[in-house]
């Protein structure tokens, strides 16, 4: 009650999804203010017997809450806890720590996430590898440990092990080799008060080098990546009808 609202601090654009994409899927427990889905901008306070403001709620912004929100509140449990969280220091190519970048991880069971969030309004690029050490129990009581990105998420270095997984919020499925995500750690680039949220995680043998040749292929992203290894599949077939009805 003593604060002002959250639209008022960050407004209801990216800044507003970023901050809210942090509050939902850091350990604790997020809390949210009245009016706070509705886009009110009026500060609540416990004395008030009534509301001064006539605010309508914004129902483009309940939706939003609804289609990129909500659907994180409901997996808390996979973001709750602290014994699998693990923060990185964004690292850019000139090997400096942009501070600006909150990039971590957790875990519950087989379920696995990423978050990154840039809270600045310039573009960036770095890479996460190494996380920030943590105090962690062990047999002889507690040391500060560090873990790589391979670690923290339980991937495996290996040639012929890739893995996929999903964007949150564009719904795009990304494909990555094992041995560089436990080697060098995941390059990602962010616009100014971009949010990404990666989960999903789903790891893939690749028997006949299908996978590594749609590593190439995808980078940017591909609704399915199932779909995606179809339509390869079924390139030399479009090919030869191209060809026949080319004239």
């Amino acid at each position: 009650p003593d604060e002002e609202t959250a639209i008022r601090q960050f407004g209801t654009d990216d800044k507003y999804f970023g901050v809210c994409v942090l509050m939902n899927t850091l350990p604790g427990l997020p809390m949210f203010a009245h009016g706070q889905i509705e886009g009110y901008t009026e500060k609540y306070g416990m004395e008030y017997q009534r509301a001064y403001y006539n605010e309508e709620p914004q129902q483009w912004l309940v939706e939003k809450h609804e289609k990129q929100v909500f659907p994180i509140t409901r997996k808390r449990y996979l973001f709750s806890e602290v014994d699998n969280f693990n923060i990185f220091d964004y690292v850019d190519g000139y090997g400096n720590v942009n501070e600006n970048v909150f990039a971590y991880t957790n875990r519950f069971g087989n379920e696995k996430a990423l978050v990154f969030y840039n809270n600045k309004y310039e573009q960036t690029g770095g890479r996460i590898h190494f996380s920030a050490p943590k105090l962690t129990r062990t047999g002889s009581g507690k040391e500060s440990v560090s873990v790589s990105l391979g670690e923290a998420l339980g991937f495996r270095d290996d040639d012929r092990l890739f893995y996929v997984f999903r964007e949150h919020f564009s719904g795009l499925e990304y494909i990555r080799r094992g041995k560089d995500l436990c080697r060098d750690g995941l390059q990602w680039n962010l616009n100014g008060f971009e949010y990404k949220l990666f989960w999903d995680f789903r790891e893939v043998y690749d028997e006949q080098g299908e996978y590594e040749s749609l590593f190439w292929k995808t980078g940017a992203g591909v609704p399915s990546i199932e779909k995606a290894l179809d339509e390869m599949r079924l390139q030399p077939l479009h090919n030869s009808f191209e060809a026949i009805f080319a004239e």
